[in-house]
């Protein structure tokens, strides 16, 4: 004799056969959606990087004796272009005088590799004193 519950088994193994590849799926998609996030959020540390170091560059080069600002902005422009390349040309520069240091301000956006996320804004201001205050006699 067959009981109930053994005439209901194969038909749960049935509707079940499926459910493994959906539960992968489900948590491929879901790995997949982090990691895109993670190189995202590298993407835009590194851009973060390069502005920092750019805008540092600016600021020294303008400083030095004997150059003019825009020096430190064509320095700045330079290290992004290098590290950055295209996605540089978005950037906004600006460089001034404050007293006696020399103020150089980039901003911008960071590339972005994953088009649904929202884009991050990088900005980075250095100071260098000007040589050319500082050592005036």
């Amino acid at each position: 004799m067959r009981s109930i519950n053994s005439a209901a088994e194969p038909r749960r193994d049935h509707l079940e056969r499926g459910a493994t590849v959906v539960e992968f799926l489900g948590v491929m998609v879901l790995i997949v959606a982090g990691l895109l996030v993670v190189i995202q959020m590298s993407v835009w540390i590194w851009a973060r990087n390069i502005t920092m170091n750019a805008a540092d560059e600016g600021a020294r080069t303008a400083a030095e004796i004997g150059r003019p600002l825009v020096d430190g902005e064509a320095r700045t422009r330079l290290v992004l272009h290098d590290g950055l390349g295209g996605a540089a040309g978005s950037f906004q520069i600006a460089v001034g005088q404050d007293g006696d240091t020399v103020v150089v301000r980039a901003s911008g956006v960071a590339p972005r590799i994953v088009p649904f996320l929202p884009a991050f804004g990088v900005s980075s201001e250095a100071r260098a004193f000007d040589e050319d205050e500082v050592l005036r006699p």
